[in-house]
């Protein structure tokens, strides 16, 4: 292996993050962003239009806003990626094809009692049941949907819909910018498509397209209008009926919109990029998207969205890693990090991309960089991970990690011996709205799948699709693509595809190994079933069949050479989940990530195949330190890369692996670094967002949280006159103040205290000097406007803003001469501190230095940015030992650490630990660390009180009155002290 691939990886291991195109886009300022993301690491970017957007989707300006940007990145070397719609999900192009042809809109059934029938419904069948009367009917999604842009989303089971959408998106972009495929564009994104767009929870709904009765018979047959009823209710053969139903429909989906939008990409030099909407649940797929799997075999580059602050999406990520895997596509996309909060830290970005690595994601998306924060945009499924975080200033280092990463994950060939069956013909056949049996399947599925991840045992999925075409039995085993399997596991299940019998009854007669798991919770799911029919499955002759889980993983175990024990109970580290690769000299890397974020694991590592040395290689730095008790602490979030082979190879004495592993057991205290000189970096900042709202002839509010008058105010005629007043209380005067209001050039006046101050915005790019944190929050100074005491601010204009709802946006008529204006928070900015009156109420007074342990407790609740901590100490050094410092009580996104003005790196992660060996010198020494927090406390759902629990921050979550309180949830940032520790030995 050639470590010095890993100092530098280039643009396809870096991250490229969705990049929010949300406002009126300023060529200038876009390149500006280019440039920010290139100096940060980023290998590229995915062109989104988002809610907000002003210029128009599509137009002439937009293309060559799109061709100037993939020539910019042509320049620095990066990938300008294409995204194929205005918002999502992918198809409708912006309303264009809807408005097209009728013919093209979507298209579903719906089961319905006879009050809820509508005139332009088309009855199909009626029912009863239980002297009820239900409706079969044809329905057709109408025009006047505000997601869709007034229009409405399409029918994807139709051939001509999908050529439709490609003519109207992405020949446009081949006709604007198709001399730069290939070169600065490698692909396009499609997000979310789906055969199912309308939901009800109490009236079932089915996909549909004009021509599915005439395919259904076809393939199958038989009429399926002759069996309507038993698509909704558990009557005649209905699991026959049902499977025959989603396997229609999903080869439908694949064959009229995958297949043709893979081609085109594959024909134009592109690739096709993306997820398709509810991938993650038996249940979701069923109902969006017949089947996850078998739409990745024509994605030249497949991917999944995982979203939230935790790790759940186990299955999601296995599916589409074990397809790629099969059938050798390299590249695993995954849109990551999003609704995770604005207070997700670099550790919950690493935490979430090991395990994602480990399981099989080579392609890290992140979710969200925005243009614009101002408005509505702030709140679109945060974090924002762009240049308006504090934290900004350090991205470069996590992004080279998730390069050296990604690197890693690509090397060799990932050993797999075990394949599981996917049950979703399963899912097809017991899937209904009024039971839940379905589910019932998934959290079994589920947990066999989480189960054999925790206990080391690396495995495969195999959907029927795929079998079917790219499984055949070779001597006494299964051959997927390419890869060999030794056993073949179904977890509970009650269907297969007569092709998958085939194969199973082919590999048993071979001698090959099956094992079938009873359904150990529910005793209902067995394979009794092919293609929804009960009939002979020989194979189960031949199978070991399990009682318990338990039983099958012990028997599984020897399918996979490494086992993690954890030394303080003697038994497999659950935690700590494992990917092995084997490299092409017959050495093998091992990739752990202890997917615990509170918790650190004591490893004992045993490895199965051994080779002369052990090393572990340190992706920050990427030193090797040679492993020779193969034991070590995982720290909670932390991973490690472990190369094992017979090369022998330069490696230092380090004690602490920096991605978070400790490989010595005791230190030595040397001394405590208490009190520090603390210095602050950034102006503080009160947001203000109590105000009094007055509309012309119209509603009145006193007193009252902004987030009341959001949506009023978006409601409001472009055009109505409005009055904001914001008052706020001092009691010294600072000697900077600073007000800071969005859009402020657009308002008719702004005044404090009865006097008015300009805000003359000169450029449309983001500067320090006009702007605070964004480009559209504009900033003026108002030190000679205010006074001590209470201070009134208020905001006069007229509503002009294109947001229509919670994420959602209308369309601009005319761009060029829009003038947003908005109704938000304000912010003061200066050389202030505050004081709490309540935890509902500060005021501003003289600046202090605050305690270093908690300043968002001592006068510093809102800053955003960074803060320096100083201290000298004496040291007396001893050659023979290396020496680290330890940082305790951190309550920060990063601290950079300085040892005698030598910059030692940037830590975020638990020990809190780094080497100062080199820097350190006998006698006086001077350490800085910078401290630096993210925009939480400031731009947040903060009076939602439950916040921080919430795992999935959306656009509601900011007027979740339910949960709402005057109080402001806020984050502690400091840090505690400092212990300076050795080791005996170097």
């Amino acid at each position: 292996m050639n470590l010095k691939d890993l100092e530098n990886p280039g643009v396809w291991y870096r991250p490229a993050p969705f990049w929010s195109w949300n406002d009126k886009l300023c060529e200038e300022e876009l390149l500006r962003q280019i440039d920010e993301m290139h100096e940060k690491g980023y290998g590229g970017f995915f062109m989104h239009s988002r809610v907000g957007l002003v210029t128009e989707y599509l137009s002439e300006e937009w293309m060559r806003l799109v061709r100037s940007c993939a020539e910019h990145a042509r320049k620095l070397g990066m990938l300008a990626w294409l995204y194929d719609e205005d918002k999502w999900p992918s198809g409708f192009a912006g309303g264009i094809v809807p408005l097209e042809k009728p013919e093209y809109r979507h298209k579903y059934l719906i089961l319905l009692k006879k009050d809820r029938l509508e005139p332009e419904d088309e009855i199909l069948k009626k029912i009863e049941r239980d002297g009820e009367e239900f409706y079969v009917v044809k329905r057709v999604m109408k025009l006047g949907d505000p997601w869709f842009n007034g229009t409405c989303y399409v029918d994807l089971l139709s051939r001509e819909t999908t050529e439709a959408f490609l003519r109207s998106t992405h020949e446009r972009y081949k006709k604007s910018c198709g001399d730069l495929f290939r070169v600065s564009i490698p692909g396009i994104f499609t997000d979310e498509p789906t055969y199912l767009r309308v939901h009800h929870p109490k009236e079932p709904t089915l996909p549909w397209t004009e021509r599915f009765p005439e395919e259904f018979l076809r393939r199958k047959g038989y009429d399926i209008r002759d069996h309507l009823e038993e698509l909704f209710f558990n009557t005649k053969d209905y699991m026959k009926v049902r499977y025959d139903f989603f396997d229609v429909a999903t080869e439908l989906f694949i064959e009229n919109f995958t297949i043709p939008y893979a081609k085109w990409c594959e024909e134009n030099g592109i690739s096709m990029t993306g997820h398709y909407m509810a991938e993650d649940t038996l249940r979701g797929q069923v109902e969006w998207i017949g089947a996850a799997m078998p739409h990745y075999e024509y994605m030249q580059i497949p991917g999944i969205d995982k979203l939230a602050r935790h790790l759940e999406q186990v299955v999601t990520i296995k599916q589409v890693s074990s397809a790629a895997e099969q059938l050798g596509k390299k590249w695993v996309l995954c849109e990551t990090f999003g609704t995770t909060g604005q207070h997700v830290s670099f550790l919950h970005r690493k935490w979430i991309a090991d395990w994602q690595a480990v399981l099989g994601v080579t392609y890290i998306n992140p979710h969200l960089s925005l243009y614009s924060m101002r408005g509505e945009r702030k709140r679109d499924y945060p974090p924002n991970l762009f240049y308006q975080q504090p934290w900004w200033k350090n991205e470069r280092f996590l992004s080279d990690y998730f390069a050296r990463l990604n690197h890693i994950v690509t090397q060799g060939k990932r050993e797999v011996k075990v394949l599981m069956i996917h049950p979703i013909s399963s899912a097809w056949c017991v899937y209904s709205k009024f039971d839940d049996e379905i589910d019932k399947l998934n959290e079994l599925f589920d947990t066999i799948t989480k189960e054999l991840v925790a206990n080391k045992i690396d495995f495969h999925f195999g959907d029927e699709m795929i079998l079917s075409k790219h499984g055949r039995v070779k001597e006494a085993k299964l051959r997927v693509g390419e890869y060999e399997y030794e056993v073949v596991v179904l977890p509970p299940l009650l269907n297969l595809k007569s092709s998958t019998v085939e194969l199973l009854n082919s590999l048993a007669e071979n001698g090959g190994k099956v094992f079938v798991l009873k359904d150990f919770r529910y005793g209902r799911f067995f394979p009794e079933r092919v293609e929804g029919k009960k009939g002979r499955i020989e194979f189960l002759k031949k199978a070991r069949v399990f009682e318990t889980l338990e039983d099958l993983i012990e028997e599984l175990k020897p399918f996979f050479s490494v086992d993690v024990l954890d030394t303080k109970t003697k038994e497999n580290a659950k935690a700590v989940i494992a990917q092995k690769r084997v490299l092409e000299d017959g050495s093998y890397l091992l990739f752990l990530a202890n997917t615990d974020i509170d918790r650190e694991v004591h490893c004992h590592l045993e490895l199965k195949e051994k080779r002369k040395h052990t090393y572990a290689i340190d992706l920050f730095d990427f030193k090797l330190v040679e492993l020779k008790e193969n034991e070590f602490v995982m720290f909670p979030a932390s991973s490690v890369c472990i190369w094992v082979t017979d090369e022998e190879v330069p490696a230092e004495d380090e004690k602490v692996v920096s991605t978070g592993v400790l490989l010595e057991k005791e230190f030595d205290f040397e001394t405590a670094l208490n009190d520090f000189e603390v210095k602050m970096n950034s102006f503080n900042v009160l947001p203000v967002d109590r105000v009094e709202y007055f509309e012309a002839g119209g509603r009145v509010f006193r007193n009252e949280f902004v987030s009341k008058i959001w949506y009023e105010f978006y409601r409001l005629p472009d055009g109505t006159p409005f009055r904001v007043e914001y008052s706020f209380e001092i009691r010294k005067k600072p000697q900077k103040l600073f007000l800071v209001v969005e859009c402020a050039e657009n308002l008719d006046r702004i005044t404090v205290n009865g006097r008015e101050v300009r805000y003359e915005r000169k450029s449309c790019i983001f500067n320090e000097e006009q702007n605070f944190l964004d480009v559209n929050f504009g900033k003026m100074e108002i030190t000679d406007l205010v006074r001590e005491g209470k201070n009134t601010v208020v905001l006069e204009g007229r509503k002009e803003n294109n947001i229509t709802g919670p994420g959602c946006h209308t369309r601009v008529k005319d761009p060029e001469n829009h003038r947003p204006t908005e109704v938000e928070t304000i912010y003061l900015v200066g050389d202030f501190s505050l004081v709490n009156v309540d935890e509902t109420r500060y005021v501003i007074d003289a600046p202090k230095v605050p305690d270093h342990r908690d300043i968002t407790r001592d006068g510093y609740p809102f800053y955003v940015g960074s803060f320096t901590l100083k201290k000298i100490f004496e040291c007396k050094k001893d050659p023979g030992k290396r020496y680290f410092l330890k940082l305790n009580g951190v309550e920060a996104a990063s601290v950079e650490v300085i040892l005698n003005g030598k910059f030692l790196g940037v830590l975020f992660w638990r020990p809190f630990m780094i080497d100062i060996t080199d820097a350190l010198r006998n006698g006086k020494n001077e350490l800085q660390l910078v401290l630096t927090n993210t925009l939480f406390n400031l731009i947040e759902a903060n009076h939602k009180a439950d916040v921080l629990e919430e795992t999935f921050r959306r656009p509601k979550s900011f007027i979740d009155f339910e949960h709402h309180t005057d109080r402001y949830i806020l984050l502690p940032f400091g840090l505690e002290n400092v212990a300076v520790l050795s080791s005996s030995s170097r």
